[in-house]
């Protein structure tokens, strides 16, 4: 999920008030995305097999809503953010995480979890956009651009597979296991997400071949930091993993500063609800020695 007032709350599930670092103001988040992993007082359950609940496919509403995905990928492609994007995207400090993290191989795999429900919600579309975009500028061969979230209904995976996106037939948790370069897009996910993703892979040799676009990590500390103070255990503890690795990650913001003044006001509206889906995020690239032992990693 994103931010309350100036950090992002591990677990609640009630609107959030985000602080921009750019904007430096507050928006509103109408609709949070449910939730696809439980809190860390809940056991994990094991990957299962997944379908939409709904089994039948809406030729109609599939149309509608592919016309409104092409739409909202041009309105995307053709934004000022997404200008200051691809400079971040092609700039040293991306380009030097991405081939630490390829090494010598010459692909990467992308995973997009939490996109949310594409026909309901203007910023999921817009997260789903941006997935499609990152895959066709990224420089690189990404073989297939994998998407999941429980809450997607059968019309909505006809989309994506119309668009060249490939819904994971399983629920992993969040927990896929890392064999490959892979790059985790995981657009205001819960942070229970991003920490069960890390214990998946608590090991030197996968965490320095994943990629994460995500929330910012460094704000979870900040915000871990302030509640701590006031004496709440369980907020630590439900990013134990994603703090424990912290020192070991390049954290670098997903955008480019915008240039003072650039933008008419009908340009900066537009820009306003591109906002609410990207706020916040982050490039993080992990740099472990692959021979040092995890229970070594200290905070």
């Amino acid at each position: 999920m994103a931010t309350r007032n100036e950090s992002p709350h591990p677990n609640s599930t009630e609107a959030w008030t985000v602080v921009s670092r750019r904007r430096r103001r507050s928006v509103k988040q109408q609709q949070p995305k449910r939730s696809v992993l439980p809190g860390p007082e809940t056991l994990i359950a094991p990957p299962s097999p997944w379908i939409p609940i709904d089994s039948f496919v809406d030729r109609e509403r599939r149309s509608k809503l592919l016309q409104r995905m092409e739409s909202a990928i041009r309105r995307l492609e053709c934004s000022s953010f997404y200008r200051r994007f691809l400079l971040r995207l092609r700039g040293h400090l991306v380009q030097h995480g991405l081939a630490m993290a390829l090494s010598s191989a010459l692909e990467i795999r992308m995973v997009v979890y939490g996109v949310g429900s594409i026909e309901s919600y203007d910023p999921s579309r817009l997260q789903l956009a941006l997935a499609i975009l990152l895959r066709r500028d990224l420089g690189l061969a990404v073989p297939s651009l994998e998407v999941f979230d429980p809450i997607l209904s059968a019309t909505e995976c006809a989309v994506m597979t119309a668009l060249n996106c490939a819904v994971v037939p399983v629920d992993e948790r969040g927990r896929r296991e890392v064999r490959a370069p892979t790059l985790f897009y995981m657009p205001h996910c819960e942070a229970a997400l991003y920490d069960g993703l890390l214990e998946a892979n608590w090991r030197p040799s996968s965490l320095n071949r994943m990629v994460v676009l995500g929330n910012s990590f460094s704000a979870y500390e900040q915000f871990v930091e302030l509640r701590c103070c006031s004496g709440s255990a369980s907020v630590e503890a439900a990013v134990r993993h994603l703090l424990l690795v912290r020192r070991h990650v390049t954290e670098v913001e997903m955008e480019e500063e915008e240039e003072p003044g650039a933008g008419s006001q009908g340009k900066q509206d537009d820009e306003d609800g591109i906002f609410k889906a990207f706020h916040d995020t982050s490039w993080h690239f992990f740099d472990l020695d692959d021979d040092k032992p995890m229970d070594l990693v200290k905070r």
